[in-house]
């Protein structure tokens, strides 16, 4: 009946202009089946393309449980009475991205689009299962509009006062739809709405004052799928604005609002899974003009094998520390990956870092919430780890991860903690959650080269306490029996898998919070060694340099913004810390080093150019090799007390990124840059 259809469009209407527009329907459970149907044009369900995309049919068994008696209806469009043809039993009606159309396609027991000879009651039998298959495209075909299908309702025909009971309703599944690049181009503003066109590959695209719908591509045969949202703002700041891919019942793929404020052209990254066929691109407080989906992979991972610990540490030269990320936590301790505001991590940001001409990066974890007290971890998280892990070494950097903040100072919820007595249950209960953790992540990456490196943690120590003069000889002896049998016990779990690639492996140790005279005062008082490895010339040392902390960090006594190059902790300093630590022969991996910007970047560039080039001077001199990966913590700006040198929001290097990234790979101290007297 005509005026059920209009209802019908008005329906559909509401449900596509929403951002939750409809839950997946399985071919088990389609709306609409287990249930009887009376009269002309009965309603039975509706079937959104973004929904039956990747299927060829519907499939509808069904049977009669009365017929009409008369055998005519009154058709309500023209007022004509005909006669019933059970030929049109069913009808499925297409309907348009503007909810117009509405061209039928007509089923019954006898097929699709029949219509003649007539099929009348007598050539039926009532309780008898009959089943119709009716090809997608064949509906879609009717479609005469010229706009982008956006879904199917289904009713029945003119059956007059018939009685149809729907048994089951399914979808046949279709031929795999190979994936291709898809670019849309237009002009949309959330909250206005706006056109947006497919300019290349398979897609369909529906636009609304909510959202961009962008549904019926495949992603098939995608390493990573990746969608880039080019965007201009004419204004700014814009606080917490609206910056993601949603899935279509509304689900934010990666939850992201960041603070914008710049004006021009950008372009957001995100990567989505890889049998997304439908997405809706919800951005606000700017226009978007292009979306492009494509599989962003290289395909570069480094072959790497029998390398020496002392060989490959050298080949981390020059490192990137990709922090606040993977290691990130909320206020309440639980991880994640954007707590600090930065955008969740793409094989785009690593390509960016690789650009730049870093040949290592390295990405702190965090477990806390996602590994349980007997040290398993969340199979989900740790899927996720591998990912990420996957996309850096994809562009070929030699890859570092570590268990990173489940050992912080002041973590809410810290439970890698060193200040338990040495032996006690409370201590055996965090080793043995340690080692069951390090034994889990050794298989996950089994089968990896020696691109991939295991560092086991992250600046232990017993809290507060920075130096040796803050620790009593009990104490302090007590946190290297601590630190040493968590070390022993890494590397134990890793070779302990009985894996060629893991025997392989290198490993980094650290000694008290990773800090370079701690661990030198734990190598001369006899309370530190490096474990027993049944792999040779396969473990490294692990330090960070943060000095002087009044400059490197803020909110220290005393703090400056000035750093001396000849001063007490200049260059000389440097050199000399380095070199005590190379004394005992062993590779050492400088994973941490930075200095906050207080708008003092050419003291911060004097300060990272000096670091490195005592690196190169004291590997060279002592033959032991060192490599250093900067701490980047992905707060940008030239007085922001953050670290950053890439704006992850867009994936390009700042201006103050570019000056720093040129010492680090090309050291070249200053010794002219000396503070004024009466700093």
């Amino acid at each position: 009946m005509l005026k059920k259809k209009k209802m019908l469009a008005a329906a559909a209407a509401i449900a596509m202009t929403a951002a939750a527009v409809t839950t997946s329907m399985s071919a088990a459970a389609l709306e609409g089946e287990g249930q009887s149907y009376t009269g002309n044009a009965d309603y039975i369900g509706t079937y959104l393309a973004t929904n039956y995309f990747g299927n060829s049919a519907f499939e509808v068994s069904f049977r009669y449980e009365s017929f009409d008696p008369n055998g005519t209806y009154v058709d309500e469009e023209t007022g004509q009475v005909k006669t019933i043809d059970y030929n049109d039993t069913f009808q499925f009606l297409v309907f348009d991205t503007q909810w117009q159309g509405w061209d039928k396609t007509i089923a019954g027991p006898r097929g699709v689009d029949k219509t003649t000879p007539p099929l009348t009651a007598a050539d039926l039998a009532i309780g008898t299962t009959y089943t119709v298959t009716v090809p997608i495209a064949t509906i879609e075909s009717k479609l005469s509009t010229g706009d982008n299908p956006s879904g199917i309702n289904l009713q029945l025909g003119g059956v007059g006062d018939t009685t149809v009971y729907v048994e089951t309703i399914s979808y046949v599944t279709g031929p795999v739809v190979p994936g291709g690049e898809v670019t849309l181009t237009g002009s949309w503003v959330k909250g206005t709405g706006g056109t947006m066109k497919v300019e290349e590959g398979s897609a369909y695209v529906a636009t609304s004052v909510d959202n961009i719908n962008v549904y019926n591509f495949s992603t098939q045969g995608f390493v990573n799928p990746t969608v880039d949202v080019t965007v201009d703002y004419e204004t700014a700041p814009n606080e917490y604005v609206q910056a993601e891919i949603q899935t279509q019942d509304g689900t934010q793929v990666a939850p992201y609002e960041p603070y914008v404020d710049v004006t021009g052209t950008y372009t957001y990254t995100t990567e989505i899974a890889t049998d997304v066929t439908a997405i809706l691109a919800v951005y606000d407080a700017c226009t978007v003009t292009e979306i492009h989906i494509y599989d962003n992979h290289e395909g570069n991972a480094l072959s790497v094998s029998n390398q020496s610990a002392n060989d490959l540490i050298a080949k981390l030269q020059a490192g990137y520390d990709l922090g606040n990320a993977m290691d990130a936590i909320n206020a309440q301790g639980e991880v994640d990956e954007t707590a600090t505001g930065n955008p969740p991590v793409t094989e785009k940001l690593f390509q960016t870092i690789k650009a730049q001409g870093f040949q290592s990066v390295k990405i702190p974890i965090t477990y806390m919430n996602m590994v349980n007290d007997q040290g398993v971890i969340n199979t989900d998280y740790l899927d996720r780890i591998q990912a990420v892990v996957d996309r850096a070494l994809d562009v070929g950097f030699y890859v570092v991860i570590n268990i990173h903040n489940d050992g912080g100072d002041g973590v809410p919820g810290k439970w890698l903690d060193i200040s338990y007595q040495n032996g006690s249950s409370e201590f055996n209960a965090v080793v043995t959650k340690f080692s069951n953790m390090w034994s889990q992540i050794a298989e996950k990456f089994a089968n990896y080269n020696q691109s991939l490196i295991f560092e086991d943690m992250n600046e232990v120590l017993i809290s507060g306490a920075y130096s040796r003069e803050d620790l009593t000889d009990e104490q302090f002896y007590n946190a290297y029996a601590n630190i040493t049998e968590l070390n022993q016990k890494f590397v134990d779990a890793v070779r302990g898998t009985g894996n060629d690639a893991n025997d392989d492996r290198v490993l980094v140790v650290p000694g008290y919070n990773t800090n370079i005279n701690m661990t030198v005062a734990g190598f001369d008082e006899g309370v530190f060694y490096m474990p027993t490895d049944t792999s040779t010339d396969r473990l490294a040392l692990s330090v960070h340099y943060y000095t002087p902390a009044n400059f490197v960090l803020t909110g220290q006594p005393n703090d400056t913004s000035v750093w001396d190059i000849t001063g007490t902790y200049g260059i000389e300093y440097m050199e000399s810390q380095l070199t005590k630590v190379s004394d005992y022969g062993v590779p050492v991996y400088l994973g941490e080093y930075s200095a906050a910007f207080k708008n003092n970047i050419n003291y911060v560039e004097n300060y990272i150019a000096s670091l490195n080039f005592a690196a190169k001077e004291v590997s060279a001199a002592s033959g032991t090799s060192f490599s250093t990966a900067y701490w980047d913590n992905g707060v940008i700006g030239v007085d922001s007390t953050g670290t950053g040198l890439i704006d992850r929001r867009f994936n390009i290097v700042t201006p103050t990124g570019t000056a720093i990234i040129g010492e680090i790979l090309n050291p070249t101290p200053d010794y002219s840059l000396i503070p004024p007297t009466n700093s």
